[in-house]
């Protein structure tokens, strides 16, 4: 037997009920009958596909557009890109050539967040098609030309898309997980294509690319044509660590993303530092995430304490970044790389300053300076 969603081949989790045999090892999204014939949902694309960008790509990006075009055709593709490269932009033609064809397309990423922000940017890119998000919150309507959701909602599709677009597959919960990675192949139709997307590479998404054949495409530039930013590090015992984000916040004259390795510290830093200074937080759990993201957006706060939720996909023009790395193995390399890309995002400000307060300056920290180093060569030729 072999689950029709996960995959699943290991008969300890199939399960006889009356109904017939069903998978337990993806039972949280759904019972589904091991026997069930899957018939996708028989809706059609009724936009037209065109598309309108408020800025134009720059010679690199196109370059770059040009060969994801081509090589979705024969095969499915790893597009590896800086963060702050706009990969979210560059498989707009791609997703548009798809929805010219009446194809259908899906694109997935992990964050809830980041799927209401990529909804919305892609509505004003398609005027003329329907653009749907589901992800916690918005399930009532599942079909439309485009569907953005996060990677557990992909349960919902089996056997359906030509083209599935899977952004940040090294962030939580996708990375390393199984039934996820399952999940996504199976809600591809028989001939679909899948796109890998990422900003970094770690030894989960090598082992991806050792399963299936994919061709690496890479974009090491942001549009503005400026590097990465390089944070600076200091080292030193917690009450200097505090006493030197309270003397950077005192001095700080742009808005401040402070990113924390907890809820718990999230919660305990900010109910401190709001005595003092304009600051909001937000967390995964917190049911006021979207308004206090939204308020800082709006500039009502100089600062936001935020837990890994800030980490990817959210882009805020004009940030500095303090990473506060207390604890070891919570901020892992890819992790550090990701919210450090958080700042010089803007054409105004491509610059931008990340600290990195942290009591061991550990490999994370050393490796993630390395790759942002390593990408910034191209700087230098």
């Amino acid at each position: 037997m072999k689950c029709p969603r996960c995959s699943n081949t290991d008969p300890n989790y199939f399960y006889k009920g009356s109904r017939g045999y069903y998978c337990r090892k993806c039972i949280a999204f759904k019972r589904v009958l091991i026997k069930e014939e899957i018939e996708p949902e028989p809706y059609t694309i009724s936009g037209d596909g065109e598309y309108q960008l408020a800025f134009e790509l720059t010679p690199f990006q196109k370059e770059v557009v040009k060969d994801l075009i081509t090589s979705v055709k024969e095969t499915d593709v790893l597009l590896y890109t800086i963060t702050g490269a706009g990969k979210g932009d560059l498989v707009i033609p791609l997703i548009s050539e798809y929805l010219k064809e009446k194809k259908r397309v899906c694109y997935a990423i992990s964050r809830r967040e980041v799927v209401i922000e990529l909804a919305e940017r892609y509505k004003r890119a398609f005027k003329g098609s329907k653009v749907v998000k589901v992800c916690e919150g918005y399930t009532d309507e599942l079909y439309g030309d485009l569907i953005v959701c996060t990677t557990h909602q992909l349960y919902r599709y089996l056997k359906l898309f030509d083209l599935i677009i899977l952004d940040e597959v090294d962030a939580f919960p996708f990375r390393g997980d199984e039934v996820l990675n399952n999940i996504a192949l199976n809600a591809l139709n028989s001939d679909g294509k899948i796109v890998y997307s990422t900003a970094t590479i770690d030894e989960e998404i090598e082992k991806l690319m050792n399963k299936r054949p994919l061709r690496v495409l890479r974009l090491d530039r942001r549009p503005h044509g400026k590097p990465l930013v390089r944070p600076k590090v200091i080292v030193g015992p917690d009450v200097i660590l505090y006493m030197v984000l309270v003397y950077i916040m005192y001095k700080e004259k742009k808005q401040v993303i402070i990113f924390v390795e907890s809820i718990r510290s999230c919660k305990k830093l900010y109910h401190i530092l709001k005595l003092f200074f304009s600051v909001t937080l937000v967390y995964s759990s917190l049911e006021e995430r979207n308004i206090n993201i939204q308020a800082f957006k709006a500039k009502k706060y100089q600062f936001i304490i935020a837990t890994s939720v800030l980490e990817r996909g959210i882009t805020i023009e004009g940030v500095d970044i303090v990473i506060f790395k207390r604890f070891d193995k919570i901020f892992n390399k890819a992790a550090i790389i990701q919210m450090a890309g958080r700042a010089g995002r803007s054409f105004k400000d491509p610059y931008g300053k990340v600290y990195i307060l942290t009591k061991d300056n550990d490999k994370e920290i050393k490796g993630a300076l390395k790759e942002i180093d390593d990408a910034n060569k191209v700087y230098l030729l």
